[in-house]
């Protein structure tokens, strides 16, 4: 009898570690300065285009999924502020949330729009590099 109640208690602690699952973290991200919507007024040189692809755990039973979208939204155009910066520009401007449809055409919005396919998100976005006169 005692044997049996060992391997009960083994496989019942194996099911309870099992059960527990690590909660996906969300790091935040907050919409950086030198990053704008639109074409801007003030005068400016064009760099170039710089463009940002961030790939995200979707699969968040604690936020929301257009709280995910907005988020790493904002961390794609971190990401293009940064690149803009290695190239010498001091802004992005026009900023783009680029999407691919299925029959290979894109569409671009400017406010946060990801993909999703149940378990992993994805952010497109494009910009243009400037550097202020």
């Amino acid at each position: 009898m005692r044997p049996m109640l060992f391997v009960f208690t083994a496989l019942a602690s194996v099911f309870a570690a099992c059960a527990t699952f690590p909660e996906p973290k969300l790091t935040r991200y907050d919409f950086p300065k030198g990053a704008f919507f639109g074409e801007q007024k003030r005068a400016y040189k064009v760099i170039g285009m710089v463009k940002s692809r961030v790939d995200f755990p979707s699969l968040d039973p604690a936020h929301d999924e257009k709280i995910l979208c907005v988020n790493y939204f904002n961390k794609s155009i971190v990401d293009l502020v940064k690149q803009a910066k290695e190239h010498g520009a001091d802004a992005v401007i026009d900023i783009k949330s680029v999407v691919f449809l299925q029959d290979g055409r894109s569409e671009t919005y400017g406010s946060a729009e990801c993909s999703d396919d149940g378990e992993e998100g994805q952010v497109l976005t494009q910009g243009i590099a400037v550097k202020w006169n």
